[in-house]
């Protein structure tokens, strides 16, 4: 299967936890599949949460009438089908977290004295990930065959950042990488589904300390009101109990022999 493969990073990233918004937001510990969609629709200028706002609802909030509702926006309908790999670079696969605040003084954002807001919000530092989207049809063949050709040529029509647009993401080393299914995989470097287990007997990979990272991240949107479906994923240097593996895991798992890496498509 061939995938486009790149590096995204950044001096910081936030991307925000909506179930939390007392005292300080907070960040998923690594960029999820709807924001990567996000990211993936600001380089090729597709639509987002306010072109479907608008596009849905006339002046006054009133819903449009004369033309069909917009269930997602553009960015997300376009590549919702789609499979990507995420393969994390921090310290086993965590980025530092900071609580950094500012303030908002435009007025309308709070009702405290003098209309200054203190925001808090947390970041990641230096995040850094190998990103993968799969050719496998999951996106329209003229929709891919662009957005490999904007990737590997630096080319965005709308800047593309990590979460918010404080936060301006960086993309290289853009190529198009074949990859073969991996029949006897052992470790997975890659955010994968937590039902993969580790084996308890197993090993951890090149002598490392052992880690394991478990956190429920957007893995799509409803159509109710765009709320995150989440799941929970894991990444973890031990070996994985192959034993557990289901047949439609194995068809999600593929081996990119060029960088030694074995990767859970989500």
């Amino acid at each position: 299967m061939q995938a486009l493969c790149f590096e995204l990073s950044g001096e910081t990233a936030f991307f925000k936890k909506p179930d939390v918004n007392v005292y300080a937001y907070f960040t998923y510990s690594h960029i999820h599949k709807v924001a990567l969609y996000g990211l993936l629709g600001a380089v090729l200028g597709l639509g987002g949460y306010t072109q479907q706002y608008e596009r849905n609802m006339a002046l006054g909030g009133k819903a449009k009438q004369d033309n069909p509702a917009m269930p997602y926006p553009e960015f997300y309908e376009v590549f919702r089908h789609a499979s990507v790999s995420i393969v994390p670079h921090g310290d086993r696969g965590y980025f530092s977290k900071k609580i950094q605040i500012f303030n908002n003084t435009v007025g309308y954002a709070s009702q405290e004295e003098g209309g200054v807001l203190n925001v808090r919000e947390q970041w990641l530092e230096r995040p850094r990930w190998t990103i993968y989207v799969a050719d496998d049809g999951g996106v329209d063949r003229e929709v891919f065959d662009r957005l490999a050709d904007y990737v590997q040529h630096s080319k965005a029509e709308y800047i593309p950042y990590l979460g918010k647009n404080d936060h301006p993401a960086t993309i290289s080393k853009a190529r198009l990488v074949e990859l073969e299914p991996a029949s006897e995989p052992e470790y997975i470097d890659s955010l994968r589904a937590a039902h993969v287990l580790v084996d308890r007997g197993g090993y951890v990979k090149d002598d490392q300390m052992q880690s394991y990272l478990q956190e429920y991240l957007p893995v799509g949107l409803n159509t109710a009101n765009n709320g995150y479906i989440l799941e929970p994923l894991v990444f973890s240097n031990q070996e994985i109990d192959t034993d557990e593996l289901k047949a439609e895991d194995l068809q999600k798992i593929y081996r990119d022999a060029d960088n030694d890496r074995t990767l859970y498509f989500i």
